[in-house]
């Protein structure tokens, strides 16, 4: 019984721990915002026109960093 509440105990340590890294993580990219690579046009269309998934996932998240960034 003892050993339960033990391991209880550190889940919600570790639990505390965890949401106390994401806010600071948070805070840190609202403060230090990396600024979006800019890629040539044809590039991105390049990427969006691929028949492979990854290079259109990877065009839709330029085009978006690009779209957050301007407001």
């Amino acid at each position: 019984m003892e050993s339960i509440s033990r391991i209880s105990s550190m889940l919600e340590t570790a639990r505390d721990l965890t949401l106390e890294a994401a806010q600071s993580a948070g805070a840190a990219r609202s403060l230090n915002p990396r600024p979006p690579r800019d890629l040539p046009f044809l590039q991105v269309k390049k990427l969006l026109d691929s028949r492979n998934d990854r290079d259109i996932l990877e065009g839709l998240r330029k085009v978006i960093s690009v779209r957050s960034a301007a407001g």
